[in-house]
């Protein structure tokens, strides 16, 4: 029984994901929390988050999204899996995921 709780947890992540989405100039701008599951509106389902940096005409610009990185395209791209994995992050927000999931599984078995 917790095994197939344990599964079926982990596959309702794997079918949504949430992701930063928005825009740096220069490092002034602003992201928002963004379902980007958007499968019953558009027929499509994004499973990863990505950020990615360009130089325009000397002017730094950052860009978080829904999606996966194009490997055609010149900039400095990266995607990630997780939610809200294309925003700054500092080591307590990455830990407390972590603790917690450690925790849950300690007691699932």
């Amino acid at each position: 029984m917790r095994s197939t709780l344990f599964l079926l947890l982990a596959v309702g992540v794997a079918f949504a994901i949430k992701c930063k989405v928005g825009t740096y100039i220069e490092g002034v701008g602003t992201t928002v929390d963004t379902d980007c599951s958007l499968g019953e509106y558009v027929s499509l389902n994004y499973t990863k988050c990505k950020w990615f940096s360009k130089d325009i005409a000397g002017v730094n610009n950052t860009y978080h999204g829904c999606g996966s990185c194009d490997p055609d395209d010149d900039d400095d791209c990266w995607d990630c899996s997780t939610d809200l994995c294309n925003g700054a992050s500092t080591l307590s927000a990455t830990f407390l995921p972590f603790a917690v999931f450690t925790a849950i599984f300690y007691y699932v078995y």
